[in-house]
Parts: C-alpha cells; sequence; structure tokens
C-alpha cells in the first residue's frame, strides 16, 4: 500500500503543470503586489523580527507594515472579520456564520477569551459576497481598511481565498482557518493564510480511491466537478491517484460554478454507465446531480465532496442520497449515536439559544461552531495579542483535541513542514431513511501527508 501510494504521489507531478499555467497566471493577475519572503518547507524557519515571543518564526515578518501587530484590538475587545455568501445561490454557506458566532456570543457571555493572562472580546463583522471572488476583495478591503480588523476568519470558498492571500500576506494580516480544503493553503510563500479542519481535497480523493481498489478496483469512474479551482483540484488529484491502479475515468464534466445547474452533464456521464460517480461539486450543485443521476436511472457508487456534507443538502436530494460516500472530520449533529455527547450536547444547547433559528442538525452549522472554537483555542495559546504571535500559534498547532464537534478520537496537528489542519477524518456513507450519515471503517489518520502526497505544483500555486 506504502509503495503504491508513493508511486501515485511521484505520478501526481506529471501532467499538471500546463493545466494549472492558466490559473497561475489569472491568480497573480488578480492578486498582484509582491509576496512575503516565508521560507519554502525544505529551508529552516525564518528569524522574525516582530514580537511574536519566539527567536525562531515560520514567519518573516521584517517586510511587514511598522506598527499594525496590534492592529483590531482596541481595550478589552479583538475585532476580527469574514467574508461569506450571505445571499445568492450560495446563501446556505451562511449557516457557517451562524454556528462560528454562535461559539463566539457563547465565549463572551462566560467572560470571553483569554489571551496572555488577560480578557478579551471577540467582535466578528461578517460581509456578503455571494461568494463572488471579486467581491470578497472588496470586503477585505473594506475589513482591512474602514473596520481595522485583527484577523479574517473562515473566509469561505478557494478561489476567493486565492483572490486575497496577496493582500492578507503583504499587509501581514492572519486569514485564519480558510473554508476550503484546497493544497495551495501549504504554499509556504503565502504563510499569513492557513486552512481550517476541512479535509484536505487530496486525503479525500486518496480514502475514497483505497476504498473502490478494496471493493471494485476495475471501476470506471465517471466525473462532475465545477469549472473553478476547487472542481480542478478534485479532478486533477482524482487522476492522478487512478494511476498505478486499474481504475478508469471514463468522462469528466464540468458546471458553471456560478449556479447549479447540472441536469445535462449528468445525462452525459450517465450515458456511460460507468459504475462510479465522482462528484467534485459544492452546495446546491450536489443535490441537484444526485437528484438527475437517480432521474437517469443510474445507481453507480457515489463519492461527494466534503464540503457538501449536510443535513440540509442530504435531505434537498432525498432518496437520491442514499448511499453517498465523503469524508468529515467532525461528528455529525443529526447522528442520533451522537445526541450523548458532552460537546455535542453543548453545540446544541448555545446555538439554540444564540442562533435559534438555525438548523442544529446541519453539519454546515457544526463546521462553523467548530471553526469558532479552534480560532478561539488558538487565541488561548498565543504567547501575546499581536498578529504575528497568534499567526504563528496556528502553524505550530499541537494534539489539539476536543474542539467543537471535533472526532473525539482526532488530535489536529501544524508544524514548520505540516500547514494543514483537518488531516485526521472519518470515511462516511449518507442513509437516506434514518436522515444522518454513518462512519465506514476507522478513523482516517493522515496527519503531516498531505505535503507527502501532493505535487509542489500543486500545492505552490
Amino acid at each position: 500500500m506504502i509503495d503504491r501510494r508513493a508511486s501515485r504521489a511521484i505520478g501526481m507531478r506529471r501532467g499538471v503543470a500546463t493545466a494549472l499555467v492558466v490559473a497561475v497566471a489569472l491568480v497573480g493577475a488578480a492578486c498582484g503586489g509582491n509576496r512575503s519572503t516565508a521560507k519554502p518547507s525544505t529551508s529552516s524557519p525564518a528569524v522574525s523580527t516582530a514580537g511574536s515571543g519566539s527567536s525562531a518564526s515560520l514567519i518573516d515578518t521584517s517586510n511587514c507594515p511598522p506598527n499594525t501587530d496590534t492592529t483590531g484590538v482596541s481595550g478589552d475587545t479583538i475585532t476580527i472579520g469574514t467574508s461569506v455568501a450571505e445571499s445568492g445561490t450560495y446563501a446556505p454557506f451562511s449557516a457557517i456564520l451562524d454556528g462560528e458566532q454562535a461559539y463566539i456570543d457563547y465565549t463572551n457571555a462566560n467572560g470571553g477569551v483569554t489571551v496572555a493572562g488577560k480578557k478579551y472580546k471577540i467582535n466578528l463583522v461578517a460581509k456578503d459576497d455571494q461568494y463572488v471572488a471579486s467581491q470578497t476583495v472588496n470586503n477585505v478591503n473594506s475589513l482591512l481598511n474602514d473596520n481595522h480588523v485583527f484577523a479574517l476568519l473562515d473566509v469561505v470558498g478557494t478561489k476567493n481565498n486565492l483572490a486575497i492571500r496577496n493582500l492578507v500576506n503583504t499587509q501581514c494580516v492572519p486569514d485564519l482557518y480558510a473554508a476550503s480544503g484546497a493544497t495551495q493553503w501549504g504554499n509556504h510563500q503565502y504563510p499569513w493564510l492557513i486552512g481550517s479542519e476541512l479535509v484536505p481535497y487530496p486525503l479525500e480523493v486518496r480514502r475514497f480511491v483505497d476504498y473502490l481498489e478494496q471493493t471494485k478496483p476495475d471501476a470506471t469512474i465517471a466525473v462532475l466537478r465545477a469549472n473553478d479551482d476547487f472542481g480542478q483540484s478534485y479532478a486533477d488529484t482524482l487522476t492522478q491517484m487512478v494511476k498505478g491502479t486499474k481504475l478508469k475515468i471514463v468522462q469528466t464534466q464540468q458546471y458553471d460554478s456560478a449556479g447549479s445547474q447540472v441536469t445535462t452533464q449528468v445525462n452525459s456521464l450517465a450515458s456511460t454507465k460507468a459504475d462510479v460517480f465522482f462528484l467534485g461539486a459544492t452546495l446546491l450543485a450536489c443535490p441537484a446531480a444526485l437528484t438527475a443521476a437517480q432521474n437517469a436511472g443510474w445507481h453507480p457508487i457515489i463519492y461527494m465532496s466534503g464540503t457538501c456534507v449536510s443535513k440540509v443538502l442530504f435531505s434537498i436530494a432525498g432518496a437520491a442520497a442514499n448511499g453517498v460516500f465523503s469524508v468529515t472530520p467532525l461528528l455529525d449533529p443529526a447522528a442520533p449515536v451522537n445526541a450523548s455527547n458532552p460537546a455535542m450536547q453543548l453545540y446544541r444547547a448555545q446555538v439554540a439559544k444564540y442562533k435559534p433559528k438555525a438548523d442544529l442538525d446541519d453539519g454546515i452549522v457544526g463546521y462553523g461552531w467548530t471553526t469558532g472554537a479552534l480560532f478561539v483555542k488558538t487565541l488561548e495559546s498565543s504567547p501575546s495579542l499581536t498578529r504575528s504571535a497568534v499567526m504563528e500559534t496556528a502553524r505550530t498547532l499541537k494534539d489539539v483535541s476536543g474542539v467543537g464537534l471535533e472526532i473525539p478520537a482526532a488530535k489536529w496537528n501544524t508544524s514548520a513542514n505540516d500547514w494543514f489542519v483537518g488531516e485526521t477524518f472519518q470515511f462516511i456513507k449518507y442513509d437516506a431513511n434514518a436522515k444522518h450519515t454513518d462512519p465506514v471503517g476507522s478513523l482516517t489518520n493522515d496527519d503531516g501527508q498531505t505535503a507527502k502526497l501532493t505535487p509542489s505544483e500543486l500545492i505552490n500555486q
């Protein structure tokens, strides 16, 4: 198994550069400016000249704007910001905001967060971007220049965080726990951005490919992917992961990520009669694709992006979602087996208190709650309340457990050579009759594996 996986990783280094050139050029044109001087993963950590409380830092702050390390801290208040779709096609993502705001309200009601011996309240400023990257840029500029935020938290979307990463990197503003499992968050030229507990996409794909090799090693695969960086990450990774196996991709279709119209594409994929339907989509496109497959009389093994693990999205698809596979780093709020878990009881009680209209069974709300908890944990672990110290803390998490709805046996780590949080996760299967997911197999612990499995040209976009 180790040799096969290693051969896949090597194989992934071939054949992707051309496909990525255009994406890199577009991102570079959109971002502009200069990058930070952070050292690559193969180098020794840079020496910090900012007051991070550490003589050896992963982040070189020598080019940061002066006198900005405590921007956003006023008295006993820390102001942070986020940009998320609160309207339009991707409005369901606003459930993330419900969860994280509930955790922040809960924290504030209990005296606030303690950083270096002092209590602070957290003020979260949220702006609607409709999942449009250019609007995310506008929102973040406003958050930095008008609201003077200390940090960003849980900005949603791969393309959205790609569009702002040069800005936050140049201004040395922490972009903490971006809501995306993209591999680009391991690019050491952008040390001020770190991904959240969402499972990195290559680990998702590898876990499913391993499942297929165990259960249907000669399967044919049809792929639906969004026509953006998010969808490309899934499709490229799958293409490389099946190399050296008997698995075969027979057709790939793209859909417009600005909407959720996928019927034509799914009908084309269904005509292949492929054994497997691999769904690299998000939000409403996921249930739409599941329904279209059912209507076409196509009943393949289905894998769906972990970003779509939500009671709301599963419910829209109804019976068409039955048996769908995915992954999650968190407990399922809808599963009765988790009802007695103290962390789940706290989540349900506090979200009901502070966000009474939120759907407590929705995994997207649970994700927001957990990311809020991870942010508070990071602040509490920081030696001082400065941007550089907090960013450094996020980069050096050690065996973090019991955060939000984190799976009890899981531990989250980051380090100089491992910039990915959500590498411990559960492979799951949805039961449409019971209306919750069930674990398949044991917990997957891929701690430290994302960067090893992903070729540098994918990470360093």
